[in-house]
């Protein structure tokens, strides 16, 4: 059913649940799955999150990289205990719902499985949700898991 998947992480119990499901379509069908992470800026102007944590924006790019590939680093690791064969991981820059929706293109992915925070239509717009934001402008399927 799909050849490639895309899962957003964050470092979220969301994000695992997406990984979990997306490591799980993929050992159906032999697929690749790419792991993605984008860091979103957080309400304190001075911190960034990168996904289990947040890192001082005074931090050099460096290590917002190291810290960044860190987490992907524990994603991969996490589905090939999951059984999937084929997993790539991917840090990229940029407002985390556009950066998502273009690798994913970049990529030519079949589905990009993300988790969300269960927050309604209007809550979600109005909050600027990730999860709605892909689901609203993504070119391929989309799978949120709460």
């Amino acid at each position: 059913m799909y050849k490639s998947l895309l899962v957003a992480i964050d470092g979220s119990k969301q994000s695992e649940k997406a990984l979990t499901l997306a490591c799980h379509l993929a050992r159906q069908d032999d697929a690749q799955v790419h792991i993605v992470h984008a860091p979103q800026a957080l309400q304190h102007p001075a911190m960034m999150t990168w996904g289990i944590g947040s890192v001082s924006l005074d931090d050099s790019r460096e290590e917002l990289e190291v810290t960044g590939n860190k987490i992907v680093e524990r994603a991969i690791q996490e589905a090939s205990a999951l059984g999937v064969a084929h997993v790539q991981g991917h840090v990229v820059r940029g407002e985390p719902a556009h950066a998502i929706i273009q690798e994913a293109q970049k990529l030519g992915v079949d589905v990009i499985v993300l988790g969300c925070r269960g927050l309604g239509n209007l809550e979600g717009m109005a909050l600027g949700s990730i999860s709605h934001k892909v689901n609203h402008s993504a070119k391929c399927g989309v799978i949120t898991v709460r």
